[in-house]
């Protein structure tokens, strides 16, 4: 947002021709290295939740089986309730 109101600021002040003006010339070439940064992490972001997304797929089936079993032995005690405490 700093970095748009920069610009939007040195455009609206410049006069003549901008390609001439340092200041605007300096404000668009730390809003393109911001740019460019924000470009990157977005990059390694992608990569990791990639990663992430690959990491918990291979969990799925161990999750399904434990949660079988957790209800399994949740409504044992229903039947009987010895099993509430002998598990």
């Amino acid at each position: 947002k700093e970095i748009e109101d920069k610009i939007l600021h040195v455009l609206s002040t410049s006069q003549g021709n901008i390609l001439e003006d340092a200041t605007a010339i300096q404000i668009l070439s730390e809003a393109k290295a911001v740019s460019n940064e924000i470009a990157d992490k977005e990059a390694v972001a992608e990569t990791t939740q990639a990663a992430i997304n690959e990491a918990r797929v291979g969990y799925a089936p161990c999750g399904a089986y434990n949660a079988v079993l957790f209800f399994c032995i949740r409504d044992m005690a229903g039947i009987d309730p010895m099993y509430q405490y002998s598990l």
